[in-house]
């Protein structure tokens, strides 16, 4: 059987090895019976931005798309419990959908090729140059993780592009050191053989939306009415089959970059491109596979890490103060806690069939 070792998974054992010990679905595979975790506001917005950049309707007028991206919102919200919060963050969720709308056309210079697309990929083992790791099963370790967006520009760069709704900007040293984003740009060229990726663009939210960012320009970045971007139906920016993605004199023709990072703003959006290089990409994965074989180690110390940042909003701070002071934590986790469910299977959205959407051009007929 296959260990697979999700982006969830390699931040909680990270973060902390107690908690990810417990809720792993390669350990104990815990979670809260009266408090399951439910989807909210962040899982809802990008559900909402998935249908808005989803590649068959890129080119359709927003008349028909933003009706169907304001449903997508209000499905995820509609799944969580009634509750006061839940009511405030229908109602800040829709108000920073409408000035996305308004606001993201001027900063969108791309067009999107998938979205919420699923990654496989083998861990390196680091003991051995141009090895896999092995479970102690036999079976292949995996890294799996899901990717919000993949983009391409007029330059036929591909972009992983990662979707952030915070209460104040990241700074910038966190979005370079942002090792999950980069380890994506690995995983998809390891899934998606062929496909280069030039780097990650962080598409952040405010969360309140400012209230001084006066009125959204009426022109699009690109000129392109509607969502603006570059038309899946002209020879830019997708439109085109996967293997022809990358046209010589579009590669020919690109000038070396002037910076490695490019950050602008506009009415509560920041767009951060953060152009990757080969060797940040192969660091990634060597620390990937030292952090896995440490996961798969028999022997492995199970410490906590108490933070302020984490603890509070821990579902297993009661039996881990249990542990703490050498006590059994056993009947409190049989109590109050199950073992998950079978991994959730998301729902494929707008025919995906589960694994992202892709806009494939029909061939003209002769």
């Amino acid at each position: 059987m296959d260990y697979r070792v999700s982006s969830v998974d390699r931040a909680a054992f990270k973060r902390c090895r107690r908690q990810w010990d417990l809720s792993s679905s390669n350990r104990r595979n815990l979670q809260p019976i009266d408090n399951p975790p439910v989807a909210g506001l962040n899982a809802a917005v990008r559900d909402a931005l998935a249908t808005y950049y989803y590649p068959g309707m890129w080119d359709w007028s927003n008349h028909i798309v933003l009706p169907l991206v304001r449903k997508a919102f209000m499905r995820v919200m509609a799944a969580v419990p009634a509750s006061p919060q839940r009511t405030a963050e229908v109602d800040l969720g829709t108000e920073l959908l409408e000035r996305y709308f308004a606001w993201a056309p001027s900063l969108d210079d791309f067009c999107p090729l998938f979205i919420e697309t699923d990654v496989d990929s083998l861990v390196p083992d680091v003991r051995e140059e141009n090895q896999a790791l092995v479970a102690g099963s036999g079976g292949r370790v995996l890294y799996t993780d899901r990717i919000p967006l993949l983009a391409i520009d007029d330059a036929d760069e591909c972009w992983v592009v990662r979707h952030h709704v915070l209460p104040t900007w990241h700074d910038l040293s966190s979005l370079l050191l942002d090792e999950a984003a980069v380890t994506a740009c690995w995983a998809w060229e390891q899934t998606y053989l062929g496909m280069d990726i030039a780097g990650t663009l962080h598409n952040e939210i405010l969360c309140p939306s400012v209230d001084e960012a006066g009125t959204a320009p009426a022109r699009t970045r690109t000129g392109r009415p509607g969502r603006g971007g570059h038309s899946q139906n002209e020879p830019s920016g997708g439109g085109r089959l996967t293997p022809n993605l990358q046209r010589r004199d579009r590669v020919e023709s690109r000038s070396a970059p002037a910076d490695r990072v490019r950050q602008e703003s506009a009415g509560g959006i920041r767009r951060t491109r953060i152009r990757r290089s080969r060797e940040e990409v192969e660091t990634s994965a060597r620390q990937l596979g030292t952090e896995v074989l440490s996961m798969l180690d028999p022997n492995l110390s199970l410490y906590p890490t108490p933070a302020a940042m984490h603890c509070p909003q821990c579902s297993f701070v009661d039996p881990c103060l249990t542990m703490m002071e050498d006590g059994d934590p056993e009947l409190d986790l049989a109590t109050r806690f199950r073992e998950c469910p079978p991994e959730n299977f998301q729902e494929p959205r707008l025919g995906t069939g589960g694994r992202g959407g892709r806009y494939v051009p029909i061939p003209p007929t002769s």
